[in-house]
């Protein structure tokens, strides 16, 4: 229970939930921002609250665990990584450009997985089931995807080959890249955070798209190191393959993880908005995932193609963000209210609740070995 102190802010009433928090902008239990009684709080990005829920951010979308202040070195890794990308290609240094193009984001979000340690006590049994047990079916399935395809280019028959290329490969890809975070889902239920479920997913989407890239792009990494080739060309091929297609692996498996987590962790009924739900979540992660492989078989203007891809990818990562802002939002059990701690994200020293009364960050955002554990909040 909370002790009462000369220092401490005045309990207040919610206007949404009707819950005793303390004063501050934001309730601490449902996060509503207090004045406005608003529980969208579009203005306040739910993991970062210094950012709008419509904002492109590639580091607080798919990083979520991440305090602002400590992603900027996240976000200059992912700047200098593309720059260079960039610069390898266009000195013909294609083979090198190709490695640091696939290996960009697989590599952060190792670091990340690290940094936050989602894993908690079994780091290795995460990182096996997620990016290990994708990067193993990312593998063995480009190598039989791309034969097919092949085979039936061979022939001609482009009916055949578009049914397999822009719809049957992209659905079974995607069901493969959730094969890890299921497992984790069903065999290691005490990581039942929704946000757990998008880690788990975006981190089995990269291995996949790791070793697909990787298999794919093969015979141009065992090559000479300077080849000849228009710089401009390849660094759209490269853009395509090694950083938006894996923007848009992560994303898509994400929404669906998280959308799964949510379900077990929601305890409401009903009253979820539609957008959070699994059907809006795989309609959306299929329906773009066949949608760009129809792109991909059809579109041969490789400028046009990564200008799809591109619209896409930002698609995505917005969607990603307001399930990620959804699934924040959701009110679980009653919480008391803890000691008075510093907040993860703005670090003002506020009474432990599920969001913090001044910023309104989301207490379920913070990286894990950062948490002050109260009796009531899990």
């Amino acid at each position: 229970m909370r002790e009462e102190g000369p220092e401490q802010p005045p309990l207040v009433t919610c206007p949404h939930c009707s819950s005793v928090v303390p004063a501050g902008d934001f309730c601490g239990h449902c996060g509503a921002h207090l004045t406005t009684a608003s529980t969208t709080r579009r203005h306040a990005f739910a993991a970062v609250p210094s950012q709008r829920v419509v904002q492109l951010s590639i580091v607080s979308t798919l990083f979520p665990h991440l305090p602002h202040r400590r992603g900027g070195a996240f976000r200059w890794a992912l700047l200098s990584g593309v720059v260079a990308v960039l610069l390898l290609a266009a000195l013909h240094l294609f083979a090198s450009a190709t490695v640091a193009a696939t290996f960009l984001l697989p590599v952060l979000y190792l670091l990340y997985l690290y940094e936050v340690e989602v894993y908690e006590s079994e780091p290795w049994l995460l990182i096996g089931a997620t990016m290990v047990v994708g990067a193993v079916l990312g593998y063995v399935f480009t190598l039989f995807s791309g034969d097919a395809v092949s085979r039936l280019n061979l022939t001609g028959d482009r009916e055949n080959a578009l049914v397999l290329a822009g719809v049957a490969i992209p659905i079974v890809a995607q069901a493969l890249m959730l094969v890890g975070p299921l497992f984790l889902y069903a065999f290691r239920r005490r990581f039942r955070e929704p946000l757990d479920g998008l880690t788990f997913g975006a981190a089995s989407a990269l291995g996949f798209t790791l070793t697909s890239s990787l298999t794919a792009l093969w015979p141009l990494i065992s090559g000479p190191l300077v080849a000849s080739g228009a710089p401009i060309d390849w660094s759209l091929l490269l853009l395509r393959a090694g950083i938006l297609l894996s923007l848009v692996n992560a994303s898509t498996t994400a929404l669906i993880t998280a959308a799964i987590w949510l379900q077990r962790y929601d305890r409401r009924r009903a009253g979820r908005p539609l957008t959070s739900t699994i059907l809006a979540a795989v309609i959306v992660a299929v329906g773009t995932q066949v949608l760009l492989g129809i792109v991909s078989f059809e579109v041969s203007n490789l400028v046009v193609e990564v200008a799809i891809l591109l619209v896409a990818t930002v698609l995505l990562l917005m969607f990603l963000r307001l399930i990620i802002h959804q699934a924040l939002l959701v009110e679980g059990a009653e919480h008391e209210i803890g000691p008075d701690a510093p907040c993860p994200e703005c670090h003002r020293v506020v009474p432990t609740m599920a969001f913090c009364p001044a910023c309104g960050a989301a207490r379920a955002a913070a990286s894990k070995q950062g948490r002050p554990r109260v009796r009531g909040i899990a």
